[in-house]
């Protein structure tokens, strides 16, 4: 979103609010670089998890996509996610995005709106390196657009790690994650009894095979101690990320990791501009 419209918006003190730009409509061109564009289906999982865990991240990265099928085919119902995605003449999937549904970033966001779940996070960006700069990226968002915006799922927020977008693209809120490794070898798998709040990636170190998760850390001193040793105690070894307003005990090993930025699509944050958002999200 341009950065004269949030700064009006925050000027203003504007809750936040549905932009009104042009409704979305279905691309004329669903066949680009010989790809077809479409709404995936259950039986897509296995190639959208083979097409992310090959090309989502950089062969050069430190980490690497560790998606499984099973997980996103639960994402169809445990996040009402939407998936888009390109196939070739053969059927293999060559691209995707993805949309799943999240709670508000800011309280009483889009009150009396009409639509009970207005919200997304768009995520799982994805095309194949022979099918780029062919259009598929474009029909991808294009069509995950015009789809989301049919079922009320009107406002969306993405996140970029790393450097943010060139302007007039602004951020509405940015921060950098701290991590460390954490966690137990005698603890084989994630527990839902911790007393953490564990957010995982579905990535992988690529050297170790260590998961990455971010965890919802504490502001103040209280319980900070029990916290940092749950960390270690009642988690699988991993690498643990936290937001940098988090409290830490820097002696734990804690550095700083990406900067992370969350862009706002189809919706200003108003007075919201530059706060945290929801946990969920960030």
């Amino acid at each position: 979103m341009p950065l004269w419209t949030q700064l009006k918006n925050y000027v203003k003190q504007s809750e936040v609010a549905l932009l009104d730009l042009e409704i979305p409509q279905l691309p004329s061109e669903l066949n680009p670089g010989k790809c077809t564009v479409e709404v995936s289906k259950f039986r897509d999982v296995d190639g959208i998890a083979k097409l992310l865990n090959e090309w989502f991240e950089d062969k050069t990265s430190k980490t690497k996509a560790d998606v499984k099928p099973e997980w996103i085919r639960a994402t169809y119902l445990d996040n009402h996610a939407i998936w888009i995605v390109a196939k070739d003449a053969k059927g293999t999937i060559r691209g995707c995005v993805s949309s799943f549904i999240i709670q508000s970033p800011y309280p009483n966001s889009l009150t009396g709106c009409g639509k009970p779940h207005p919200w997304g996070i768009v995520d799982w960006y994805c095309v194949h390196p022979l099918w780029r700069s062919k259009g598929v990226g474009s029909a991808l968002l294009e069509v995950l657009d015009f789809v989301t915006y049919r079922i009320g799922r009107k406002a969306h927020v993405f996140l970029k790690e790393g450097i943010p977008l060139h302007l007039p693209h602004v951020p509405v809120y940015a921060t950098y994650l701290k991590c460390r490794k954490a966690g137990s070898k005698e603890i084989k798998e994630m527990s839902e009894d911790s007393g953490l709040t564990v957010y995982p990636y579905q990535e992988v170190e690529r050297v170790s095979g260590l998961p990455m998760i971010r965890v919802e850390g504490l502001h103040t001193e209280k319980d900070l101690d029990e916290w940092e040793n749950a960390l270690d105690n009642e988690l699988p070894e991993c690498w643990v990320f936290v937001t940098n307003d988090c409290n830490l005990r820097i002696k734990k090993g804690w550095k700083t990791d990406a900067l992370i930025s969350m862009y706002a699509f189809r919706w200003a944050p108003g007075k919201w501009l530059g706060t945290k958002p929801s946990s969920s999200i960030v």
